[in-house]
């Protein structure tokens, strides 16, 4: 799969940044972020490919070409948002039906369903991201469900029948004055 993501909409999504940070706590910010993305099952499985683009209204003119941290491609949106710019590259996508834009505004989901890509809210990712993390480990480690998976084996499902077979009776109390 192919992402874009809003990046800053995803820091705030993690608990990783809040409307309090000072200025100088966005870089490290953005570097857990984006090492969380290139460090996962997913990108090192090659199973998804990670583009994700921040807010730049004030920038310096350089911050608007695009990087590379470790597997991860990077852009800031020069004296633009993020939303903006993800829809500039949604219009400029050669496959949007291979897109999966992340983010909760959803300008940008709508965006995505015009262009024919998917649009996910951030947990929907999370949990993406951590059943890439559950299949990439060896099966011997993987965690069993908390639920059993498919129908209850027959004496357990008799069991059960049993148990809620006996209506229940309620009695009404009367009525005080």
């Amino acid at each position: 799969m192919n992402f874009l993501i809003d990046g800053y909409n995803l820091l705030h999504a993690v608990g990783w940044m809040n409307a309090g940070m000072k200025p100088s706590a966005l870089a490290p910010a953005r570097a857990k972020l984006l090492d969380w993305l290139a460090d996962s099952a997913a990108c090192r499985t090659q199973a998804a490919t990670f583009r994700v683009v921040f807010d730049a209204m004030k920038g310096p003119g350089h911050t608007s070409r695009e990087t590379t941290h470790r597997t991860v491609t990077v852009s800031f949106a020069y004296r633009s948002t993020a939303d903006d710019r993800i829809e500039e590259l949604l219009d400029g996508a050669a496959d949007p039906k291979r897109l999966v834009v992340v983010s909760n505004d959803t300008r940008l989901h709508e965006s995505a369903r015009r262009a024919r890509a998917k649009g996910w809210f951030t947990p929907a990712f999370l949990d993406w991201m951590l059943a890439a993390a559950e299949s990439a480990k060896p099966a011997a480690e993987r965690t069993t469900a908390e639920k059993p998976e498919g129908p209850p084996p027959p004496d357990e499902a008799a069991a059960l029948l049993r148990v809620f077979d006996v209506p229940i009776t309620f009695t009404r109390k009367p009525a005080t004055p």
